[in-house]
């Protein structure tokens, strides 16, 4: 299938919970297939078709009883190894639900071109979350992909990674300033095909930079991954 790269809205507030208690992470990613998120409006079923019908009740009743299931867990390792901190805990449940329940972007496989067309180098290059210049090409370098501190929070490969309130605004005010003509620039002096791309820009490129704007008016941090 291939490896996916995901961005998911937190705000300041719950990135900090997250960040201290980890195991808490899973709720909030987790709480995108409850029956009332915005995952679901992208998917129809016929409602004449009783299959449908009953498929559909079934994953998201399973999808509430696993939600349930792990929060009860959680809440019960947290008691046991931190019981000073469990009402404070227990009473963010309904925000770390609720937020998790907000969309996600997801840049599927196209994550490694993206991140070429942002910092001209190798998706294997891990680079600083801002990077002012490429040194081969000398065109803008704006690590919107692979970049941000750790959790300890497993996602499909490595931990996931977030960037803060104040670093989504940089990067999506870098990402205002990356014109078209840029990034044609940078295509044309690897000797890739303009017409190749037409495809991720419309699909990928562009809503992931409005989706880091969308962030950024809301004041939102921003976690990264991989699955």
């Amino acid at each position: 299938m291939g490896i996916e790269a995901k961005f998911k809205q937190v705000s300041p507030y719950l990135l900090e919970k997250l960040k201290k208690y980890p195991d808490f992470a899973q709720l909030f990613f987790d709480a995108k297939y409850l029956p009332d998120s915005p995952l679901w409006q992208k998917f129809t079923i016929n409602s004449d078709d009783p299959d449908d019908v009953e498929l559909f009740d079934e994953y998201s009743n399973f999808a509430a009883k696993t939600l349930q299931k792990l929060a009860v867990e959680t809440l019960q390792k947290l008691k046991e190894e931190k019981p000073e901190e469990f009402e404070k805990l227990k009473a963010d449940i309904p925000v770390i639900i609720e937020e998790g329940k907000a969309e996600y972007f997801d840049a599927d496989k196209t994550w490694r071109e993206i991140h070429f067309l942002l910092t001209g180098y190798d998706y294997s290059v891990r680079l600083n979350f801002l990077v002012g210049e490429n040194e081969e090409d000398g065109l803008p370098s704006i690590n919107a992909v692979l970049s941000g501190n750790e959790i300890e929070h497993e996602a499909t490969y490595g931990l996931v990674r977030y960037l803060t309130a104040d670093e989504v605004k940089q990067v999506a005010e870098a990402l205002s300033k990356y014109s078209h003509a840029m990034i044609k620039e940078r295509l044309k002096f690897r000797g890739w095909q303009e017409d190749y791309f037409d495809h991720l820009f419309d699909y990928k490129y562009y809503p992931l930079v409005r989706y880091y704007q969308d962030a950024a008016e809301k004041g939102n941090a921003m976690f990264l991954y991989l699955s």
